[in-house]
């Protein structure tokens, strides 16, 4: 086998520089949609937060899926699709404040138009690849000419086209069928892993932001108390995620790569950093409300961004592991504590202060960091022995 061949086989290959600046305007879309979340949300605002994080979500994955496969190069015709799609992120994104209602068409078109042109290679490829043609037309054509429609149809038959194009996606990624060989051999999992990380810190690089621009509109003794309090519990989570969380999934997603378990694959690193890089975002949401209420108590809406924040993540990071093929055992001992303790903040919070409520997420979050060290001890010790 030539070694061209087998680095093809290998794989490993790096983000480019404009995948990064295509999370770079991801971001910003985040950061748009994040604002339904200031304050005291409620189960609505939560709820819109969901339905527009989504198309988005699903944009991002079509390119990274796409450019892990056919766009190693910066290409003319690669830069000037990413450019199309960015361009598209960027108008949802100025649509967000009003996309369920007079910019709802812009943010209709902005979704169909994302989807067209990450439709192109895959028919283009189609033959190499043995792709039958109906499946990117079903993929990407019938969603965007349901966004596009969508566009001049009213609310509520409007938002329920929006739903059944996300579900089109969603559905057709459940089901692989005859590519679970050819993505097997093609998929780059350092590429992908490398992917989701780096979103996940420049999802984190929001939230630290969003957390100094409240401390400068609310500049006082106890807000910045405060703010220094979120900026250790923004690091502390990232330590989470990058000492163990990333850590764990190159392995996992290299066993489920050899072992033709495509399935979970793309359930680690499609559907579940979903939920995962979400909960950063209510955590966010819910840390910049404690910095502005400093010296006040927080709001119920806050308290429960920053609980269901953090047991979103680990609840993300359980499902994660075990799809890695982790035991139980292994993720019981910090999984358990991660998506039960968090909500402890929420009656806190109704008594305490904000940076009380913030002091109380550090300890929590070092407490889990305690108990993952505890279990990765533990599994140490017992891979030695059973050696």
């Amino acid at each position: 086998m030539s070694e061209r061949a087998e680095a093809d086989i290998r794989g490993g290959r790096r983000a480019h520089w404009l995948e990064l600046v295509f999370d770079l305007v991801m971001v910003g879309y985040i950061g748009q949609v994040a604002h339904f979340l200031h304050g005291d949300p409620g189960w609505a605002e939560v709820l819109v937060f969901f339905t527009l994080f989504a198309p988005a979500w699903w944009a991002w994955v079509n390119m990274t899926l796409t450019l892990n496969l056919f766009g190693a190069r910066v290409t003319p015709l690669v830069w000037a699709a990413v450019t199309i799609a960015m361009i598209a992120i960027g108008l949802m994104a100025a649509a967000v404040p009003e996309a369920l209602g007079d910019r709802a068409w812009v943010f209709a078109v902005g979704n169909a138009l994302v989807r067209l042109v990450w439709m192109l290679p895959w028919i283009a490829k189609r033959r190499t690849i043995g792709v039958p043609l109906w499946r990117p037309i079903a993929f990407s054509a019938v969603p965007a000419a349901l966004w596009l429609i969508s566009a001049v149809v009213a609310p509520p038959a409007q938002f329920v086209m929006w739903a059944v194009a996300i579900a089109v996606e969603v559905v057709l990624l459940a089901f692989l069928g005859s590519q679970t060989a050819w993505l097997q051999r093609s998929l780059d999992v350092d590429h992908l892993l490398e992917r989701v990380s780096l979103l996940v810190v420049i999802v984190f690089g929001e939230s630290i932001l969003a957390t100094i621009a409240q401390l400068d509109a609310h500049w006082t003794l106890a807000s910045l108390g405060t703010a220094v309090l979120a900026f250790l519990a923004i690091s502390l989570l990232a330590w989470v995620f990058f000492r163990y969380a990333s850590g764990s999934a190159e392995a996992g997603l290299r066993r489920l790569q050899t072992s033709g378990r495509i399935g979970a694959l793309r359930d680690a690193v499609m559907y579940l950093p979903f939920v995962l890089i979400a909960g950063i975002a209510l955590f966010a949401s819910g840390l910049g409300t404690a910095v502005a209420e400093g010296g006040r108590t927080l709001p119920p809406g806050a308290a429960a961004c920053i609980a269901g924040g953090v047991v979103l993540f680990y609840l993300a990071s359980i499902v994660e592991s075990l799809r890695y093929g982790v035991p139980w055992r292994d993720v019981v001992m910090w999984g358990l504590p991660g998506v039960v303790f968090p909500w402890a903040i929420v009656p806190l919070a109704v008594v305490v202060p904000a940076e009380v409520v913030v002091a109380a997420v550090v300890l929590l979050i070092a407490v889990m960091i305690g108990l993952a060290e505890a279990n990765l001890r533990r599994m140490r010790a017992g891979a030695s022995f059973s050696r």
